[in-house]
């Protein structure tokens, strides 16, 4: 979905949430602005994006989204809000990749695009084949697939940018106005307050991010500028990043659970022994070991 869509609906559930608290939807908003910062932008070149697949993967994956609610439980929601509304979208917009990287560990598939069965390899495979074909006719050149890949996104029927995409945009930005109307005007002081001068280090990064990469993805990328240009544009990221480290690091406010260190030691065990059972059980009725 577009940027604007995952903070204009992170706003409004951090609003119906927590009680009208401007502060901690605003934060959720800036959590939903953050899983795009692995776009295929200026710091490598879009053949090593389409070798690794990492926008939609990197930062669009629970491992992701838990480390963030650890630090802040509130920017932690907006990137599982982020993160759900993208599963939605297409294979041309390239879904999520939920488990990144510890998908990637399995690289085979059982059936391909055509129908085909793999009936020779051994170790654990994946279902089915991701759709290669129409992926690389439809997606921008820096998400096209350079090789066969199994299907481990998750994809959803609506398009980026179209009509599902901007009904959510607008049913959010009207939903926030309904929901604060009868104190409309105050709400939007605190508003543009809380962005623009409570937490304007890291909104004016976020903004300067995105902007400078957008201008060098549409503009500039297949111009063939000059070194000094290019240099240029990463100083300008570089320093957007900064600003959003600098202020990001102040923002520690983890969520409180019982959760602790024996707790997670067995979530660990019990998931490394059941995946044993579970392959050994699949092995012996199936002969393959499929996910």
């Amino acid at each position: 979905m577009n940027l604007n869509t995952h903070i204009a609906l992170a706003l409004a559930v951090g609003l119906l949430l927590f009680h009208n608290d401007v502060t901690i939807a605003v934060l959720v908003g800036i959590g939903a602005a953050i899983p795009d910062l692995d776009r295929e932008y200026v710091f490598t070149k879009r053949k090593i994006f389409a070798k690794y697949q990492l926008h939609r993967a990197l930062f669009h994956n629970v491992f992701f989204a838990l480390a963030i609610t650890l630090f802040n439980q509130y920017l932690g929601l907006g990137v599982f809000l982020h993160i759900a509304l993208d599963m939605l979208t297409s294979p041309t917009d390239r879904g999520v990749e939920l488990f990144f990287p510890l998908g990637r560990l399995v690289g085979k598939f059982m059936l391909d695009y055509d129908g085909n069965v793999n009936r020779k390899s051994k170790g654990m495979l994946w279902y089915l084949e991701d759709p290669v074909r129409i992926i690389n006719k439809t997606a921008d050149p820096g998400l096209k697939e350079v090789n066969k890949m199994p299907w481990i996104r998750i994809y959803g029927p609506f398009k980026n940018s179209r009509l599902v995409d901007w009904m959510i945009f607008y049913s959010s930005f009207v939903f926030i106005q309904l929901y604060e109307l009868n104190n409309l005007i105050s709400w939007w002081e605190s508003f543009l307050y809380t962005v623009f001068v409570k937490y304007i280090f890291i909104d004016i990064g976020i903004i300067i991010f995105y902007f400078t990469g957008e201008f060098w993805r549409r503009r500039l990328q297949f111009r063939g500028v000059t070194t000094k240009i290019r240099n240029s544009i990463i100083i300008i990221m570089v320093f957007a990043l900064s600003l959003i480290l600098y202020q990001g690091y102040h923002l520690y406010n983890p969520i409180n659970t019982s959760i602790g260190i024996r707790e997670v030691s067995l979530i660990i065990v019990s998931l490394i022994i059941g995946l044993i059972i579970a392959y050994v059980h699949v092995r012996l009725r199936f002969k393959q070991v499929v996910l």
